[in-house]
């Protein structure tokens, strides 16, 4: 008789499988990675590019890390309310993740073995999706994957998972069709368009960003005519996102700023202001983002 398979992990989703693939040792989604924490020595220092990790080599790694502030936090669920930051909980010691990272070992061989007496087991079959993608075995995750979307074909959050592993994965055109056809079935998708555009900058192609920018001010103008507030703030966020990597920095914080205007607790777009003025080697202008960025990260009102 085989193992019965061990108790279910969270219900699987979108911002689980991306919270896996950025920081595997995360435990609290709902705050910033350790990718996008700063320290600064003194009150009057300012952070410089060899004491923010993700700004250096600087061009390349900063319009990275745009993309990345746009797309984790779009992909934690802030669709529907401002991106305002829960206290942070304490990083987990080395131990800790050690121990994880054998208690999954276990769970992946043990769901393996389930699945091959219940392949239709569908809780079986995401639990262990989500162990391969926190494990970076992207393809055989997707394969996975194709396997959920034929037992539940009307799950929403399948497609654009499966567009987020290739583009992870390397497999560039199979992810835009993925983005794009999302698209077609709703114009409203952003995270599909932060799907592109991640897409585009991984093949620096300027064109492909152009297109997808006008096709991101259709949107925009729907969701205006629509009154969808929501949508608005994050099509604003990722077209931003394009002004960093078109290089035009100046209407990149002209957009920050206005989303600061409308939604002050907001963290996104102070930490996005303090990597683009830390480029500009404005660092005093880069240093207050920055500080406004920790205090709302950390749960702290503005002062």
């Amino acid at each position: 008789m085989g193992r019965f398979p061990p108790p279910p992990l969270r219900r699987l989703s979108l911002s689980h499988a991306k919270a896996s693939l950025q920081d595997p040792n995360r435990k609290n989604p709902s705050t910033p990675p350790e990718l996008f924490k700063f320290q600064v020595s003194n009150q009057n220092a300012t952070p410089g590019i060899s004491s923010i990790p993700f700004l250096a080599p600087l061009r390349a790694t900063v319009v990275t890390t745009i993309t990345a502030v746009a797309l984790f936090f779009t992909g934690f669920g802030f669709h529907s309310k401002p991106c305002i930051a829960e206290p942070i909980s304490p990083p987990p010691t080395v131990e800790t993740t050690e121990k994880d990272a054998i208690v999954d070992e276990e769970r992946e061989k043990s769901l393996e073995e389930h699945l091959l007496s219940n392949p239709y087991d569908v809780d079986g079959l995401k639990n262990l999706m989500e162990i391969k993608i926190k494990s970076k075995k992207i393809p055989e995750a997707i394969e996975i994957l194709d396997k959920l979307m034929e037992l539940e074909p009307e799950e929403v959050e399948w497609p654009m998972m499966r567009a987020h592993l290739y583009a992870y994965n390397g497999e560039l055109e199979l992810a835009k069709n993925g983005f794009n056809e999302l698209l077609m079935k709703d114009p409203f998708r952003v995270e599909a368009y932060h799907g592109l555009v991640t897409v585009a900058s991984q093949e620096e192609s300027s064109k492909e960003l152009g297109d997808i920018e006008k096709r991101i001010e259709e949107a925009m103008k729907l969701c205006k005519k629509e009154n969808k507030k929501s949508d608005l703030r994050d099509f604003k966020l990722l077209l931003a996102q394009i002004r960093v990597l078109e290089g035009r920095y100046d209407d990149a914080l002209k957009v920050y700023q206005e989303l600061v205007k409308e939604e002050p607790r907001d963290f996104r777009p102070y930490l996005c202001q303090g990597i683009i003025y830390t480029l500009l080697r404005k660092n005093g202008e880069a240093e207050k983002n920055f500080e406004k960025y920790r205090r709302l990260s950390q749960g702290a009102p503005l002062r």
